[in-house]
């Protein structure tokens, strides 16, 4: 089993240190406009609530918050450095992406977070937890993957480096239609959008 610790030491090396590979400000505002922006094109309405897998500090969380105050956000996440620090003030709660099913939600949610996390799990957490994302999946879910025909910078502890159509057949099998940029929606909103909207799939 992994040593490997998601604690401040981390954060700080990766997000705050002088050089971060994760991205600047400027990017994430770009991605959660985006993504706020497809999943409102999806449900013809604004988003009501977020739900952010994997969200390490909750970054996603107060830019969100600028441009849809009226939004609930949730937060899961596996360290226990992330929801002591910021569990309260960002709405971030314990849990591992392989135990998603076990966490009881009123309904799904209208965007749907996952973002530089399923290349840092093994084949059987990902496997036990994509179709409980699927299925939380109300509007549109962002799933950032890097797989091996990329070149990603960052953290390479425990990088599973897998085949694109690797990804490609485990997101189709729980039920996730890709739309985009890594965005999906539910099979069962895409039976609602125009045929143009989507790719062509064999």
């Amino acid at each position: 089993m992994s040593q490997k610790k998601y604690d401040q030491a981390y954060f700080d090396r990766w997000y705050r240190g002088p050089d971060p590979p994760v991205g600047d400000a400027s990017d994430l505002a770009r991605a959660r406009t985006r993504a706020v922006a497809a999943a409102e094109s999806v449900l013809a309405r604004r988003i009501r609530n977020v739900l952010d897998v994997g969200c390490g500090e909750g970054r996603w969380q107060p830019v969100l918050m600028e441009i849809r105050p009226d939004a609930t956000y949730l937060g899961i996440d596996a360290s226990e450095y992330v929801v002591q620090r910021f569990g309260d003030s960002r709405n971030i709660r314990h849990g591992h992406f392989r135990e998603l099913a076990y966490h009881v939600f009123d309904e799904p949610f209208d965007l749907v977070v996952c973002s530089d996390v399923l290349h840092y799990l093994t084949d059987e957490e990902i496997l036990q937890g994509i179709d409980a994302l699927a299925e939380r999946t109300g509007g549109v879910a962002v799933i950032d993957i890097f797989t091996v025909e990329d070149d990603p910078e960052g953290d390479r502890v425990d990088f599973h480096l897998r085949p694109a159509v690797w990804y490609r057949t485990i997101l189709r099998d729980a039920g996730l239609v890709p739309i985009g940029l890594q965005m999906y929606v539910h099979v069962e909103v895409a039976d609602m959008l125009e045929a143009l909207d989507l790719p062509e799939i064999d």
